[in-house]
């Protein structure tokens, strides 16, 4: 009768300690449930722009370059290189090559765009458009080119007059009203929407991979852009495309009162607010120096590895006064103790 008593005892005892633990253990792991969630939308999401280059690729391009003898080169090698250069700030040298390797629209598309970049950078605008219409014979409304000849246009105004866009469009791409509520798995909203969209997120990528200094002119194609997602597409995307606006002109207040609006929206509809340098990384402002690059490739033939340096701060939390796995363990090792008693008491 005393043994069971005292197993009957030891049992209750050992479940009040793995209730205790199990207790502490979700207390512990149990986070509060946001009521904010993401927004739903199949349609179309922009994703991270990149800005800048990776040092070290751009280093080996030129290095597996430098290493073959130039008679040896083909034309896709001259290609190469002239994009490489363009991708080091090399913009004048770079120009260089492009103008007389003139690449194919077609055939070397690639390398038609980095072309077409590049005449922006070099700020030789009027150059830039009638390489446009030399390489395509016409111009199809909201396709990537009918994009890039808006930009270039824009930036040949914005010379004139640098109060330009505060008055005129920059894209010519207006929310259509007609197509407000439109069935959005229909060709017309396809056609009219997701497709301009897609092709103007591919232009805005190829500029703003090079184009880090302030910009009003994209700040103002990414307002645009961001009013048709706005009101055709999602909240979400909008705040993104005016957040980058913001970015590149910080002093418009078209912009900053467009991105207070729809972040008020999605608070209203409870949906989460997107986080931006997911979408807008922060980077390095560094330029490479040809010639400088080149000795320093020279220099390091033994391929030694050098630390990339860390661009952005890993996230912290608050830390609590105690931890709480300190406290489950600080549980458990009294109720060992106050077991171990019991039971030499009772012996």
């Amino acid at each position: 009768m005393y043994l069971r008593n005292h197993f009957n005892l030891y049992f209750f005892i050992c479940f009040l300690c793995v209730n205790t633990v199990s207790f502490a253990l979700a207390d512990s792991t149990s986070r509060h449930q946001s009521p904010y969630r993401t927004e739903p939308n199949p349609w179309y999401k922009l994703t991270t722009f990149q800005r800048g280059f990776d040092s070290d690729s751009v280093r080996s391009n030129l290095d597996t370059l430098e290493a073959k003898p130039r008679k040896n080169w083909t034309r896709i090698d001259s290609l190469h290189f002239a994009e490489t250069l363009l991708q080091t700030g090399s913009t004048d040298v770079s120009a260089y090559y492009f103008l007389y390797l003139k690449p194919d629209f077609y055939d070397e598309e690639k390398y038609w765009w980095d072309e077409s970049v590049n005449y922006i950078l070099n700020e030789e605008y009027p150059e830039g458009i009638e390489r446009i219409y030399e390489s395509s014979p016409g111009i199809l409304k909201f396709s990537k080119i009918y994009f890039l000849d808006q930009f270039l246009k824009a930036y040949i105004a914005h010379n004139k007059d640098n109060k330009w866009y505060k008055t005129h469009k920059i894209l010519n791409f207006p929310v259509d009203s007609s197509l407000i509520g439109i069935d959005k798995t229909g060709e017309r909203y396809q056609n009219e929407v997701i497709i301009p969209l897609e092709n103007l997120d591919f232009v805005l990528k190829l500029l703003i991979h090079h184009i880090h200094k302030d910009d009003p002119i994209i700040a103002s194609a990414c307002h645009e852009m961001g009013q048709i997602f706005e009101y055709h597409v999602a909240l979400s995307d909008a705040y993104i495309a005016y957040s980058i606006g913001r970015h590149y002109n910080k002093w418009d207040k078209e912009i900053l009162n467009s991105l207070k609006i729809v972040k008020s929206k999605l608070s209203n509809k409870k949906y989460k607010i997107p986080i931006f340098t997911r979408y807008f990384p922060l980077t390095e402002h560094w330029r490479f120096e040809y010639e400088v690059l080149k000795e320093k490739i020279a220099q390091n033939k033994d391929t030694t590895v050098q630390e990339i340096p860390s661009l952005m701060l890993p996230p912290t939390e608050d830390p609590l006064p105690v931890s709480g796995e300190l406290i489950i363990l600080s549980g458990i090792f009294v109720l060992f103790l106050f077991i171990l008693f019991f039971v030499k008491s009772k012996k």
